[in-house]
């Protein structure tokens, strides 16, 4: 699997259409903690986050897509987390963690 930076457009756009169904921000706030886990180096969780996420989403539709950002989270995920606009409470982890908080 490419460990290349994937870009989050097509998973933005996703998020979008669910809200209607007002579960779009879950969705952010659940792939940003995914991003945040992995910087604290619990990558077995960020991966069962990341997997629920996009089974919820539609895995069979965009395996290839899922498995890419999947097996470039290790090395992308601030990157990630900075693109997705979770809440201000979720950026708020980053923030702390950069300062050593």
């Amino acid at each position: 699997m490419s460990k290349e930076k994937q870009s989050l457009e097509k998973l933005v756009k996703i998020f979008e259409e669910e809200k209607r169904y007002k579960t779009d921000m879950f969705f952010r706030n659940a792939f940003a903690t995914a991003c945040y886990l992995s910087l604290q180096g619990e990558d077995v969780a960020a991966q069962k986050i990341l997997t629920t996420l996009f089974d919820w989403l539609g895995w069979d539709r965009r395996k290839t897509y899922f498995l890419n950002i999947k097996s470039s989270l290790n090395e992308h995920a601030s990157a990630y987390a900075s693109e997705i606009s979770a809440n201000s409470e979720v950026n708020k982890l980053f923030f702390n963690m950069a300062k050593g908080n």
